[in-house]
């Protein structure tokens, strides 16, 4: 008999409620925590930021044809495979991020009351990650009004654009603090970087872009956006931005994905998500070796690789016949967890470049942004291997062509960005196809109970906010995933 799946339960919780604090916890809310240092609660906020990305996103990738669900499971009429939304859909990811932004915001201010800009920066830049997200998703927020614990408990909603204009700002004034000579940390209380500052400000640079990029379809924001991106300084990433508290091979305490997939005895225990056939499809097409290392083969044959699609319901493989996860993606229980990957850095300078707005070879980035997923990924000869798939001359989703208009060149940049996102940060790609409707021909879902068949853009307010700040959040009106867009949206 095949298991019911319910909406929000079990794994599929996942998707809305978002990543508890729990591995080096050191407040319950900052607003009213009684003596610590930033040192002590930065390890634990980046640790949870970190899981988010992998283990909260899961409906995105399923929408974005990266996973699917085992045909183990029967369809639901009423889940993220249908597009449908109640307020619960988001509602543990509002919390989780709010709650992780506390901890950044008490970073913030303890870091100024004990002078140590180091911190003031990065929970600044950490500030503008999750803002970001949170924009991305919903549109306008509560954000300068918001995190003020018993002296506001009521939330005004800001301005989306105005939102993003005040994280760009943030981080500028984030550079500049890692600057200072004083700007130092320990290596145990900096779990990305271990106290580099260097590539904090590589870091901070990139993730500007990214927020910069996400306005390009907006023609009065061109001037700002050049003028934006003519302040950095310092460089981009050049390698994965990963946390790692040190995880260990014990339930919750391992990599939050690796966590995900299996248990401290190593049995593997995703029977849920599977593998997507689109994506299996799209690589054997174009002969990209990466659906291999993102995916494994089914456990019933090993010298098989095979997926459903996303709401597939006649003849959808069951989980012993459909893929598992990989071994690029499953490395180990202690491996990094990735927040902005190397190869998404390369990627944005090279639309960036395309665009004329930094002055690069766009090729090159192309190539480097290509090569990084292949290295991420663990593919054998990783340089040699990705020169090899983007020497496939005439193939528009793979070759780049320097003699191509500017659409064909940002059509095969963002193809191979989403490409490389599978199951490493699936939700630039949602942010991509919704600013740029690329990758073009990411598949509907196939379940019967599609409302409207179109991906949604965005997520509806939740719950919590229809609860404890009613008055506020009605004030935004009455919002539709599938009509109402996020601000950069065209």
């Amino acid at each position: 008999m095949k298991k019911l799946m319910i909406l929000f339960s079990g794994i599929i919780m996942l998707a809305g409620a978002g990543c508890k604090k729990g591995f080096l916890d050191v407040n319950t809310n900052p607003n009213t925590a009684t003596n610590t240092t930033p040192e002590l609660v930065l390890p634990n906020a980046l640790a949870v930021t970190a899981a988010r990305q992998i283990t909260s996103y899961t409906f995105i990738s399923g929408w974005m044809g990266y996973w699917a669900v085992s045909g183990s499971y029967a369809l639901n009429t009423n889940d993220f495979s249908t597009y449908k939304q109640t307020t619960d859909f988001g509602d543990g990811l509002w919390r989780n991020i709010y709650d992780n932004l506390e901890d950044y915001k008490y970073i913030e201010q303890t870091a100024i009351a004990q002078s140590k800009p180091f911190y003031q920066g990065a929970a600044l830049i950490m500030e503008a990650y999750e803002y970001q997200q949170l924009v991305d998703m919903f549109n306008n927020v509560p954000y300068s009004t918001a995190l003020q614990g018993t002296a506001q408990i009521l939330p005004t909603y800001d301005n989306a654009q105005d939102v993003y204009d005040s994280l760009v700002a943030n981080i500028n004034i984030a550079v500049g603090l890692m600057a200072q000579p004083e700007a130092t940390a320990s290596e145990t209380s900096d779990i990305m970087f271990g106290g580099d500052t260097q590539l904090w400000i590589q870091f901070a640079n990139t993730l500007k872009l990214r927020i910069l990029m996400r306005q390009s379809q907006k023609a009065d924001r061109v001037s700002y956006i050049q003028s934006e991106i003519a302040k950095i300084s310092g460089g981009y990433l050049e390698q994965d931005a990963a946390v790692n508290p040190g995880y260990v091979q014990t339930d919750g305490k391992m990599n939050p994905f690796y966590d995900f997939s299996y248990n401290a005895t190593g049995t593997y225990t995703q029977d849920f998500w599977r593998a997507n056939q689109y994506y299996i499809n799209f690589d054997s097409a174009n002969h990209d070796p990466r659906y291999r290392y993102v995916y494994g083969p089914t456990p019933s044959n090993s010298a098989v690789y095979a997926g459903n699609f996303l709401g597939q319901s006649n003849n959808a493989l069951v989980g012993s016949a459909s893929s598992i996860f990989g071994p690029g993606v499953l490395k180990s229980f202690d491996q990094s967890a990735v927040i902005l990957s190397a190869s998404e850095s390369y990627f944005l300078q090279a639309e960036a470049a395309i665009r004329g707005w930094i002055t690069a070879d766009a090729g090159a980035l192309y190539q480097s942004g290509v090569t990084a997923s292949f290295e991420y990924l663990g593919v054998p000869d990783a340089d040699a291997a990705a020169q090899a798939y983007t020497s496939q001359v005439g193939n528009p989703r793979v070759h780049w062509d320097n003699a191509q208009t500017f659409a064909y060149k940002l059509s095969v940049i963002i193809r191979q960005k989403w490409a490389a996102m599978n199951t490493v940060t699936p939700f630039e790609a949602w942010a991509d196809y919704r600013r740029l409707h690329l990758p073009s021909d990411i598949p509907i879902s196939q379940s019967p109970y599609v409302d409207v068949p179109a991906i949604p853009l965005r997520i509806i307010y939740p719950t919590v906010e229809y609860t404890t700040n009613a008055e506020n959040v009605a004030a935004e009106g009455t919002v539709n995933q599938h009509t109402d867009k996020i601000f950069w949206m065209p």
